[in-house]
């Protein structure tokens, strides 16, 4: 495939990936375009939005079969996102795709595909744990082998897609730039930033009760935000000597690389098993609910290591998160398959 291929990212824009990933490869001189058909509150971008959330019944349905119909005649690659393809489950457009030769890539990022009765049975700790939402009980995703091309976005994904391809998490570093070490004044509280989307997953209350004791020696403050813009996470950001992405899943995910590019030092479980998916040196703290409070006590006491975890995360984001590295290695997925 040249560059005259025409690329679609939809139907959801999960994390920004799509969004950013459609606007990496126009720089690289690509017909790419992003697409959600459901605005959600977060407000990552994208090109187009259809605000299905606006429709009802028939005509949500008639909405998404005249985007679909369209975007079958325009595009040759359909990058598609957490579980879903252009048409709603059973997919009836699959079978279409397929037969009119064009390119699918199924892109995997979370609870769509993680399997709760194998995260509970073999994992001390995991998102599933504590999850109130169970999205992943009433989710259905399309036959892996309907795709040319199987991505997940996290290491922990990997035993749920047989054969799929860990693809990092994108950050536009020129939107996400380091910001000068913080030095606290007298009397300034410590900042810890946590911003879930799902407490549950995230192992939040953990975090906060973790906070809450601190506060009993040290001047510390938390900076919780949940169902904010994306932009406003940057600005709180900002304001952050701490952050604190989750303590549950076992994998960093969009937070931890934000904020690392901002220079920031992270607080995120790793799972032990997961460890060789990332380098030896990856500069953040891992942390479980049981470790949390001394994990943050450790960063709060200690500006020197704050510093260093900043420096380093910001270099470990350039060379493995920049956006348009991930578009790059997409692009030549597009091409291999």
């Amino acid at each position: 495939m040249s560059k005259a291929m025409r690329i679609l990212h939809a139907p959801t824009n999960i994390a920004g990936i799509a969004g950013l990933a459609a606007k990496a490869q126009r720089r690289l001189g690509y017909d790419s375009t992003s697409v959600e058909y459901i605005s959600r509150q977060f407000n990552f971008g994208t090109d187009l939005s259809l605000h299905l959330e606006r429709e009802r019944g028939p005509m949500k349905v008639a909405k998404a079969m005249r985007f679909a119909t369209a975007a079958i005649r325009k595009y040759d690659v359909f990058h598609l996102y957490f579980g879903n393809t252009l048409l709603p489950y059973p997919y009836p457009d699959l079978p279409l795709l397929r037969a009119l030769g064009k390119k699918l890539v199924f892109h995997f990022c979370g609870c769509e595909v993680r399997r709760r009765d194998i995260n509970l049975d073999e994992y001390d700790l995991s998102g599933c744990h504590e999850c109130t939402s169970l999205v992943c009980l009433s989710k259905h995703h399309p036959p892996f082998n309907r795709a040319d091309k199987l991505l997940v976005a996290t290491p922990d994904l990997l035993e749920f897609v047989p054969g799929a391809e860990l693809m990092p998490g994108p950050v536009d570093l020129s939107e996400w730039q380091p910001e000068p070490f913080r030095d606290k004044q007298p009397g300034e509280p410590i900042k810890i930033l946590h911003a879930p989307t799902d407490r549950g997953i995230k192992g939040s209350n953990y975090i906060i009760a973790a906070v809450e004791r601190l506060k009993q020696r040290y001047n510390v403050e938390l900076l919780l935000l949940e169902n904010v813009p994306h932009a406003e996470v940057k600005a709180f950001g900002n304001q952050a000597d701490i952050v604190v992405d989750q303590i549950m899943i076992g994998a960093y995910g969009t937070v931890a690389i934000e904020q690392m590019a901002k220079g920031k030092s992270v607080i995120c479980y790793i799972r032990p098993d997961l460890r060789p998916y990332y380098p030896a040196s990856l500069p953040l703290v891992s942390a479980t609910p049981a470790t949390i409070y001394e994990e943050i006590e450790r960063l709060v006491l200690d500006a020197d290591l704050r510093r260093q975890l900043g420096a380093q995360g910001i270099e470990y984001v350039h060379e493995v998160h920049d956006v348009d590295k991930v578009a790059a290695r997409m692009i030549e997925i597009y091409k291999e398959t």
